[in-house]
């Protein structure tokens, strides 16, 4: 979504994600946003029955995010940054990895900090909606910190894109998060403690190094690799190994063959295209050419 217009804006005060404090400006009436508009840039999309999935890297500085009203249902799934949050039962600033879900006809100024992250959002039909029993206590915006929510968003983020992508687990996925979203929280569906989201944090910013290994984001945090991978999978329903390997991959569908492997930590080439197949489905070559993505520089092949 492009950055909105802002004149003759009221001045209220608003407290930054590192606590500077000043007179910023605010929409005093809510604009609507149509069905996929986020304030992003859009990396990619994938539709499937009554949802779709898309990924963004936030393109609006904090400040500049108004007040707005989203029209359909979806979920946020944080990938990177610090989420500034008024869902229901979200801690003011949300570090990522969260998930969040708004209900149709949400009103919010939501935004990240520093106007720094990326997310994907899954969006629903409202009627698809109508006719889940379990949807009926999701009147509010909501956070969702069940790892069995979280564990399935992620899954919905890795299994959705590619032409080998299972509708029907990405669905039931789907199913799993809105049925989180209409029951409280239990013990059982406490966060993971905070030395996970470390090591996550960990994967997530230094995937491209590519001496990154679990034992190296275990050894990060203090934790033994057997532990790291047992608590990781709990939570987000992946291996520290499997997630590394999706960053990776994320990051290879968007640079040039060329200089992709090295770029993003894999070993060679070889060893990209066979992360990259196992990931999407399609070698990078005919992925991009799917995708209508610029061509690959010369010299490398189509396939590569």
């Amino acid at each position: 979504m492009t950055r909105a217009e802002r004149t003759n804006l009221p001045t209220i005060e608003t407290v930054t994600a590192d606590g500077d404090a000043g007179p910023k400006t605010l929409n005093a009436a809510a604009s609507a946003v149509g069905a996929g508009e986020f304030y992003g840039d859009l990396d990619w999309a994938s539709g499937h029955g009554d949802f779709e999935a898309r990924s963004f890297a936030a393109s609006a500085g904090e400040h500049d995010v108004e007040t707005h009203t989203h029209e359909e249902a979806h979920f946020v799934l944080g990938l990177s940054g610090v989420y500034i949050c008024s869902a229901r039962g979200a801690p003011r600033f949300a570090r990522s990895p969260f998930l969040v879900f708004n209900p149709p006809g949400t009103t919010h100024r939501d935004r990240f900090a520093g106007g720094v992250g990326a997310f994907v959002t899954l969006s629903l039909e409202r009627s698809a909606l109508c006719d889940r029993a379990d949807f009926g206590a999701a009147k509010d915006a909501i956070a969702l910190p069940q790892r069995t929510a979280l564990a399935a968003a992620f899954q919905v983020a890795r299994d959705v894109r590619g032409p080998g992508a299972d509708t029907g687990v990405v669905e039931s996925a789907i199913w799993d998060m809105v049925a989180c979203a209409g029951r409280p929280c239990t013990a059982a569906d406490s966060s993971p403690p905070r030395w996970a989201r470390d090591a996550y944090q960990v994967v997530m910013d230094r995937a491209a190094e590519g001496g990154l290994s679990v034992s190296a984001v275990a050894a990060e945090v203090g934790i033994h690799p057997a532990h790291l991978a047992l608590v990781f999978r709990r939570a987000w329903g992946c291996s520290p190994g499997e997630l590394l390997r999706w960053r990776r991959t994320e990051e290879a569908s968007r640079l040039p063959a060329a200089e992709v492997a090295a770029t993003v930590g894999f070993v060679d080439q070889s060893h990209m295209t066979r992360a990259f197949r196992t990931a999407f489905g399609l070698t990078p070559g005919a992925w991009r050419r799917a995708h209508d993505v610029a061509p690959i520089q010369a010299g490398v092949g189509a396939d590569a």
